[in-house]
C-alpha cells in the first residue's frame, strides 16, 4: 500500500501539527490542530465524533494523550467540538471557550471548563511561559466565536474565518489555483459571516499582529501572501444568506 503522509500528523510549524484528514466530502472536512510545548499540549477544535478515532490516533503519533492540558473550542458547532467529551474521558484537561459558547457546549456532555474567555487578549500560558492569546470575533459566524493567536510561531488559528468549501483540496492554499481558492473562500465566508461590520471588527483586532500563517477550521492553510488575503477579506460581501433564498448557501452540485 502506498504511504500517504496526510494519513499522519503533519508538522506545519515547529511543534504545531495538523491532525485532520481529507474525507473527500467537502462539508465533513475539518482541521484540528495540536500545539506541543515541552510535555504540555493544546488541542484546537478537535472535531466531531466522526473524527474522533482518527484525531486520537494522530495525537498519539506525537504525544501521549495524557499530555493534553487544554482543548480550545472557537465556538459551539458540533463539527469542531462534538468529540470533546470523548477526550475528557481519556485524561484530565481544561476546556477553553467563550463564556457564551460554554453555555451550549455543555449540551455535548463537556464538563472540564477552565475560566471562559469574555474579552480580548486573555491568555493561557504553558509552564515555559509560551502564551496563546484569544480574541472575540462575535458574529463570525457565531455571536459566541473567538480566534487564537500563537505568539511563538505567529500563527492565527482563525476558526471559520478564512475557511473554504474547496472541492479540490490541498493542505496549503498556495498549492492551489489562487483565484479558484479565493472563490472557494467566498463560497464559505460570504453566507456564513453575519456582516461586513462583524468581519471588520475581526480584521481591526488581528491585522496588526505579526502573522506568518493562518490556520482555518475548514479548507486549506494560508502560509503565503497574508496581507493579500486580508485585503481580499475587506472586499467580500457578507451576510449573503439573507439574499440567496431559503437555504442561504450557494453550493456546487458535487459538494456532497
Amino acid at each position: 500500500m502506498e504511504w500517504n503522509e496526510l494519513d499522519h500528523a503533519m508538522e506545519i510549524a515547529p511543534n504545531v501539527w495538523w491532525i485532520g484528514y481529507n474525507t473527500g466530502v467537502v462539508w465533513a472536512r475539518t482541521n484540528p490542530y495540536l500545539i506541543v510545548e515541552a510535555n504540555e499540549a493544546v488541542l484546537i477544535d478537535p472535531g466531531s465524533m466522526i473524527d474522533f478515532e482518527i484525531v486520537k490516533r494522530k495525537i498519539e503519533e506525537v504525544i501521549p494523550i495524557a499530555n493534553l492540558k487544554y482543548i480550545v473550542l472557537h465556538h459551539q458547532d458540533p463539527d469542531l467540538c462534538g468529540s470533546t467529551s470523548a477526550f475528557e474521558e481519556l485524561t484530565t484537561l481544561f476546556v477553553v471557550t467563550t463564556t457564551r459558547a460554554a453555555l451550549f457546549c455543555r449540551h455535548y456532555g463537556i464538563s472540564s471548563f477552565s475560566e471562559t474567555i469574555d474579552g480580548d487578549n486573555q491568555t493561557i500560558t504553558f509552564k515555559t511561559g509560551r502564551k496563546l492569546r484569544f480574541f472575540l470575533t462575535p458574529y463570525c459566524h457565531s455571536p459566541m466565536a473567538m480566534v487564537t493567536y500563537d505568539e511563538k510561531n505567529k500563527i492565527l488559528f482563525s476558526s471559520d474565518i478564512f475557511s473554504a468549501f474547496n472541492i479540490v483540496w490541498k493542505l496549503y492554499a498556495d498549492l492551489l489555483d489562487q483565484q479558484q481558492y479565493l472563490d472557494d473562500v467566498k463560497r464559505f465566508m460570504e453566507p456564513y459571516m453575519a456582516s461586513n461590520e462583524a468581519v471588520m471588527n475581526f480584521i481591526n483586532k488581528v491585522e496588526p499582529l505579526e502573522i506568518n500563517m493562518i490556520c482555518p477550521q475548514h479548507g486549506s492553510i494560508i502560509r503565503k501572501n497574508i496581507d493579500w488575503w486580508f485585503d481580499q477579506l475587506k472586499t467580500m460581501k457578507f451576510g449573503k444568506a439573507i439574499t440567496e433564498g431559503k437555504t442561504g448557501i450557494e453550493l456546487p452540485h458535487n459538494l456532497f
